[in-house]
């Protein structure tokens, strides 16, 4: 099995929510912005504003999941589903740093997560029959993705 570099995704966030679930877990909404996107065989746009979001649901001792859902619009004007489902884990301090919107070393958490794309017939369909692996990074503006193809 082989990684090859498919695409990098940039997103703005807007206002990040908590929700106090129970004891031990937090779940998080925040709304897309927008952003833009470019990779592989002119694979490039932005992100639809407001057209999705991510939603973390954080344990007490740093670890958790998240799943996100927003639209990609290609240059060309191709719409795309992207959903996401991760895992991010990182000590409480790093934790409260990233809930709180500040810059944190993307080499002081764990951030990977499995991309799925659903893309029209045409030139990126083969979205639709690739399976991705995918690492992130936050920032105080948003998130930075970056995904390859298993070949």
């Amino acid at each position: 099995m082989k990684l090859e570099f498919a695409l990098e995704i940039r997103v703005s966030l807007g206002a990040r929510m908590h929700m106090h679930i129970a004891e031990d877990y937090t779940r998080g909404a925040v709304l897309i912005e927008g952003g833009s996107f470019s990779g592989i065989d002119g694979l490039s746009g932005i992100i639809v504003p407001k057209s999705g979001g991510d939603f973390p649901l954080v344990r007490a001792d740093g670890g958790g999941r998240f799943e996100s859902q927003y639209l990609l619009q290609t240059d060309d004007g191709t719409t795309i589903l992207k959903r996401s489902a991760g895992v991010r884990h990182a000590p409480p301090e790093v934790v409260r740093k990233l809930l709180a919107g500040e810059e944190v070393d993307a080499h002081s958490y764990y951030m990977r997560m499995t991309p799925r794309f659903e893309a029209p017939e045409g030139p990126y369909d083969w979205l639709n029959r690739t399976i991705f692996v995918g690492v992130g990074r936050r920032n105080p503006q948003g998130s930075i993705f970056r995904y390859w193809k298993v070949i």
